[in-house]
């Protein structure tokens, strides 16, 4: 999905022989060897958030070939600004709130829905092994992305960003201006929601297979 832009950063060779060096790095030592001069290092970075990028916007956007369009102009404007990246959040965060501004923009959602906290919600990470298990292998997996197009635009998005991206509800809060209480009853509602979407699913495919 973003290997057009991979390719504009392989140098192979010798350049290969820098990346072997530095592919275990943090981010911010990555980073800061991209800032050297060493740009082909930013195939690394591309490489760890390519799968999660894509599917962070494809949740948003809901179109595959948009998706690919967009995972590719979020790395670009990430290099294009990496130099101004401060290290105050985690470059996953930063890299995140690119993705999602874009993918909003993308789309032409201003605002979201705004929810009474009328749900409570217990400890969701309580859940989120859960979810992560169903994300074991790629059959579950595409039961997974196939029961999130079911839900609503700001329950598919907060339940990406929670479970798929492990962000926090206050990363959350920062990236798509959501109420921390709204983002709570949105995930509370929206798992509920993937569940219901998930059951009948497998039981569908169940009946296809008798």
């Amino acid at each position: 999905m973003v290997t057009v832009f991979l390719c504009l950063f392989c140098n192979h060779t010798a350049n290969n022989i820098v990346l072997l060096k530095v592919k275990d790095k943090t981010d911010q030592e990555i980073i800061s060897t991209v800032l050297a001069g060493n740009t082909n290092a930013y195939q690394l970075i591309v490489s760890r958030y390519s799968n999660l990028i894509f599917t962070l916007v494809y949740n948003i956007l809901q179109n595959r070939q948009d998706a690919e369009e967009i995972a590719q102009d979020v790395f670009v404007k990430a290099y294009t600004a990496l130099a101004g990246f401060k290290n105050k959040s985690l470059f996953s965060t930063w890299l995140y709130r690119i993705a999602v501004n874009t993918a909003l923009n993308k789309k032409k959602i201003k605002r979201f829905t705004v929810l009474p906290a009328e749900d409570h919600l217990q400890d969701e990470q309580e859940h989120m092994h859960d979810l992560l298990a169903l994300q074991a292998n790629s059959e579950r997996k595409k039961f997974v992305q196939l029961a999130l197009q079911h839900l609503k635009d700001d329950e598919r998005i907060c339940i990406t960003m929670f479970y798929l991206c492990e962000l926090q509800v206050s990363e959350i809060h920062a990236l798509t201006q959501i109420s921390v209480a709204n983002i709570k009853v949105l995930l509370h509602r929206g798992r509920k929601n993937l569940y219901r979407a998930l059951e009948h699913l497998l039981k569908t495919e169940i009946k296809s297979l008798t």
